[in-house]
């Protein structure tokens, strides 16, 4: 430095030196207090016997968040966005999860539980508890389960649209894409892959192979020969075949839902789930976004994000839809329409040979469906008899209650039930005629399955009623 500005003179080179130091000593000081800084490096770990690559970043000493990807191939730099908005007031700990981008790859049985016990050897060892835990995706719903299982490691949750939590016959779309399509060896062009295969694959695959799914993933054999030992697709089918069921009720951490309100992906009605079962919950859905909202709509995820960091909401959950008092319709009927919605509180609501009905944030008593499909969402149904009646219709109920002396009576329907509370004081579902019901973390009441939850699909019979 000296020699390039040619100072020669003992005082000014005594000045400049003295100078040097106060600002050497000052920019220590502060650098602790602004700056944030990165490590990164490959660190071992015991669950899958691989090395895993972990990054610390942020401001150390703020309070930590945990980062969990999903099953793209970004892995951890997918949080790239999301370490800018963080870094100046949080110690951010990310990494790849083993199976993606810089950690060891396997035919290991990558799955939710694995997962939940890779997060803990490495949140005990780098990270200080409690602290903010943040998934998306598959990484959401590992998250889910990390909280469910380890409550007091976690002070805030947030699940960016969570794929895999319904049961897997709900959410067969969500195979395809992540390349489960193994049993056609990808033979289907790529616009039916998701409309027909992907629709078809999970109903049929326990006739086609006749085994346990759940008992033979651990068995790296099957891995090999069926899913072609890919890490990739391996966690994709260990994630739809893990039971959700039990877990959301087990969250006590303030949980923030956000999701894209275009997902392709995984349905938004997953969140509408979540928010119905996780005791302490609140639901943000941005408009115009998909499956990754923080890097869609960047601005808008964050102010949410960090605002739930810095004040969780506590009882953010309402124990019922918000729905008017008074009855505002005493009768109202569909017939040979369609894209209808209904609203509100309504006495006696009749649809009949309709399509893409949705009765949403609504009271109603007495409900009757016949020849339609109608998605019901937040909604009570209540009545002192039979509260829906349904008759050769496509019925999806999601998130609400339908309570009654039977709740519901279906006549060669079919109903998927997901996150909804169905309480019958003589039976929940009765069906004169042979009918079906898929439940995704269903919760039935009645003589015939007191204080049931119901995960999976269930054929009712005249002789046997739920």
């Amino acid at each position: 430095m000296f020699s390039l500005l040619k100072i020669n003179n003992p005082k000014v080179i005594g000045y400049y030196h003295s100078r040097q130091s106060r600002l050497i000593v000052l920019l220590l000081i502060l650098t602790p207090l602004c700056g944030q800084k990165t490590l990164a490096e490959t660190v071992p770990e015991p669950v899958f016997g691989g090395q895993v690559y972990i990054e610390q970043a942020g401001t150390p000493g703020k309070p930590a968040v945990v980062l969990i990807h999903g099953l793209g191939d970004e892995a951890a730099t997918s949080w790239n966005t999301t370490t800018t908005y963080l870094e100046k007031d949080y110690a951010l700990f990310k990494f790849d999860l083993p199976g993606f981008r810089r950690s060891s790859k396997a035919n290991e049985l990558y799955s939710p539980e694995n997962y939940t016990k890779l997060i803990r050897f490495l949140t005990q060892k780098y990270v200080e508890s409690p602290f903010h835990l943040v998934g998306h995706s598959m990484g959401g719903a590992i998250a889910l389960d990390y909280a469910a299982t380890h409550p007091n490691d976690v002070k805030t949750l947030t699940l960016a649209n969570p794929a895999g939590i319904l049961h897997r016959l709900a959410y067969s779309q969500f195979l395809v894409p992540l390349g489960i399509d193994f049993m056609t060896n990808g033979s289907l062009p790529a616009k039916d892959r998701l409309s027909q295969f992907a629709g078809k694959i999970m109903s049929s695959l326990d006739q086609r192979l006749p085994v346990n799914l759940e008992t033979m993933m651990p068995l790296p054999i099957f891995r090999a020969q069926f899913l072609g030992g890919n890490p990739k697709t391996i966690s994709a089918m260990a994630l739809v075949l893990h039971d959700f069921s039990q877990i959301p009720e087990q969250v006590t951490a303030p949980t923030l839902i956000v999701w894209g309100e275009h997902d392709s992906i995984a349905p938004v009605r997953t969140g509408h789930v979540l928010n119905a079962l996780i005791p302490n919950s609140q639901l943000e859905i941005i408009s115009g976004a998909g499956h990754v909202p923080f890097v869609e709509a960047p601005r808008k995820f964050h102010q949410f994000l960090l605002n739930h960091l810095a004040h969780p909401k506590v009882n953010a959950t309402l124990s019922s839809p918000r729905l008017p008092n008074r009855v505002q319709h005493t009768a109202q009927s569909c017939e040979n329409e369609q894209n209808k919605v209904y609203t509100g509180t309504i006495e006696q609501l009749s649809i009949r040979h309709c399509s893409k009905i949705l009765i949403q944030d609504a009271r109603i008593t007495q409900l009757s469906i016949i020849d339609s499909t109608v998605e019901i969402r937040n909604s009570h149904l209540k009545s002192d008899r039979i509260a829906l009646i349904s008759q050769s219709s496509h019925i999806t109920l999601t998130a609400g209650t339908v309570e009654g002396d039977i709740a519901i009576k279906v006549y060669q329907s079919q109903l998927d039930v997901a996150g909804t509370l169905i309480i019958g004081k003589t039976a929940a579902i009765t069906a004169p005629v042979e009918s079906t019901a898929l439940f995704s973390l269903g919760r039935i009441d009645s003589p015939h399955q007191p204080g049931h939850i119901m995960h999976g699909q269930t054929l009712i019979t005249p002789h046997k009623p739920l």
